[in-house]
């Protein structure tokens, strides 16, 4: 499961780990003259990706044919974000303007440029540029599919215009967003389909700990041990019944969640050397809360003093 982390006061779910914001111009982009394609595409955040799927679909022709047909279902992705294509004028040749297309999330509140292609001068007023046709987002993989016509602005010469399907991978998936958090009093979440990649889950273990870095998972401590009750089903809200305190401004403590099946434990993955792989739960500390005090006849007697 994922950790929440509560820090100076305010509660934030940690769904992906973005180290910076990063712009690498392509090694080797296309040739003037020749459609743009994946290496003309400038990356803006860590790990996105791209690969072109040709359909030789021309505009002129008619529909597209599978697998570039019917691209206008959800735009919305695992975050809750719209996910968009804006094309914007920037540049200008000659009069030209094939200037340049921005993937774009919007979260509601701001915008959040991912990636962009920018058209380029060839010669003259000719001009390579891109204009959307159709997109649809892929929430559970991950994935933003856009369909991209590749096409030449006055090139008289060696006048193109194609439509491809763009395929642009490495967003955050819905296995990365395993547990939800209600920030107003408890912890709660959604049991997910295959809990940290199991066939199901026979309960569930909470623990909170120090924010620090790096996170010392075997100094966290059990806050709810063995939930629910009853084997959890897919789809059941499950809600932690208690929290620490809100850390004071410069503080902070994370929760995390860890998913037992037929005795084997996992509590999330880790990045090691750029390989990928669950952390160790033998590191996690036995999830087992005291009993709570029965006060006796003489306690409730000078209780009630």
């Amino acid at each position: 499961m994922n950790e929440a982390i509560v820090k100076n006061s305010k509660h934030v779910i940690v769904a992906a780990i973005v180290c910076g914001t990063i712009a690498l111009i392509p090694a080797f982009a296309s040739e003037p003259g020749q459609p743009l394609d994946c290496t003309d595409w400038i990356m803006l955040d860590p790990g996105i990706t791209c690969r072109e799927i040709a359909c030789g679909w021309e505009p002129s022709a008619g529909h597209p044919a599978f697998p570039c047909e019917g691209l206008s279902g959800s735009n919305v992705d695992a975050l809750g974000r719209i996910v968009n294509f804006d094309r914007t004028e920037t540049l200008a040749c000659n009069g030209s303007k094939p200037g340049r297309l921005e993937l774009k999330f919007f979260d509601g509140v701001s915008e959040h440029l991912a990636a962009v292609l920018d058209g380029r001068c060839v010669q003259g007023n000719c001009a390579d540029g891109a204009v959307l046709q159709g997109r649809t987002v892929d929430p559970v993989g991950g994935r933003v599919f856009a369909l991209i016509q590749r096409r030449d602005f006055n090139c008289d010469s060696t006048p193109y215009s194609n439509v491809d399907l763009f395929v642009f991978e490495g967003f955050p998936t819905t296995f990365d967003i395993l547990q939800s958090f209600t920030p107003q009093a408890a912890l709660a979440f959604r049991v997910p389909y295959m809990p940290e990649g199991m066939a199901a889950a026979d309960h569930f273990d909470t623990y909170w700990g120090q924010l620090a870095r790096p996170l010392d998972f075997a100094q966290a401590h059990p806050l709810q041990c063995s939930y629910p009750a009853a084997t959890p089903h897919v789809g059941d809200y499950l809600t932690v019944a208690d929290t620490v305190p809100t850390p004071a401004p410069g503080q902070g403590v994370y929760y995390i969640t860890a998913a037992t099946y037929q005795g084997a434990t996992r509590y999330g993955r880790k990045t090691t050397a750029g390989h990928l792989s669950g952390r160790d739960p033998a590191v996690l500390p036995a999830c087992t809360l005291p009993a709570p005090a029965i006060a006796g006849p003489e306690v409730a007697q000078t209780g009630s003093r």
